[in-house]
């Protein structure tokens, strides 16, 4: 019998778009990113994740002193301090839908269909929200994708609260310079955000219905792809693929 998902999000159907056998490896059969450590050297993910837990421990804890890669955004971090001690913020807020799109708990494994997490949550009142997401890397190129996932956020709000009637959603890029496209700020309307839920439901219904998962070559997908045949990536970095795709070798 084919193994299909049980869940999706946002990062898990960008996978699939992007290559589902891919998707599949990563996600299903859950085979491990074969990249070695190399010692001084620190892998976009593991930076990711490890400025994300500095910027949730700094909101949190009065007495830190701001970390020198979170530096550019200290006053933006110390009012998020602020209304975390007043009680005015939440983080790491994970909201969860079950097969009908209501609400449930998000570890409930046997019901839950699709999973979000907000960095920083705020409500400055009862009709508006506020959600922001931390990024690190590169912000150009990944504009479409980025917005889509503004949108998701908004309206995975707009499923749960029916009180909340504007979704403002900031992706604050931690690597690139403040400017006036960083913060990137969107607002969108509940009318907008509901209209926009058909197309998110169908998204991720294809990601957990799928049976099949052909791979989806392309040059720059299979250069970076772990379970490729021959190297992953190129220069000092690059290292063994696990060789469970032959057909990406490219």
């Amino acid at each position: 019998m084919t193994k299909k998902a049980k869940s999706s999000s946002f990062s898990r159907a960008s996978d699939f778009e992007k290559c589902p056998l891919f998707f599949k490896y990563r996600h299903i059969d859950k085979i491990e990113d074969p990249r070695p450590k190399i010692p001084g050297v620190e892998h976009p993910l593991d930076r990711g994740t490890r400025l994300h837990t500095l910027a949730e421990n700094y909101v949190q804890t009065p007495r830190m002193k701001c970390p020198p890669e979170l530096e550019q955004f200290k006053d933006r971090l110390d009012k998020l301090r602020i209304l975390y001690e007043r009680g005015w913020v939440a983080l790491e807020e994970r909201l969860a839908f079950d097969k009908t799109w209501n609400e449930v708990e998000y570890l409930d494994f046997e019901n839950v269909i699709y999973r979000m997490v907000a960095d920083v949550r705020i409500r400055p009142s009862k009709d508006k929200i506020i959600a922001i997401d931390y990024k690190t890397g590169k912000k150009d190129g990944n504009e479409v994708k980025h917005h889509d996932q503004c949108m998701e956020y908004a309206t995975s709000y707009a499923l749960v609260n029916q009180e909340i009637q504007e979704f403002t959603i900031q992706l604050w890029y931690f690597d690139q310079p403040l400017s006036v496209d960083n913060p990137t700020i969107k607002v969108f309307t509940r009318g907008r955000v509901l209209a926009n839920f058909p197309k998110m439901r169908e998204r991720h219904t294809k990601v957990i219905d799928a049976e099949l998962f052909p791979a989806h070559p392309s040059m720059f997908a299979c250069r970076f792809c772990p379970y490729k045949a021959g190297l992953v990536g190129r220069g000092k970095k690059a290292y063994a693929g696990t060789g469970h795709c032959r057909r990406n070798v490219i």
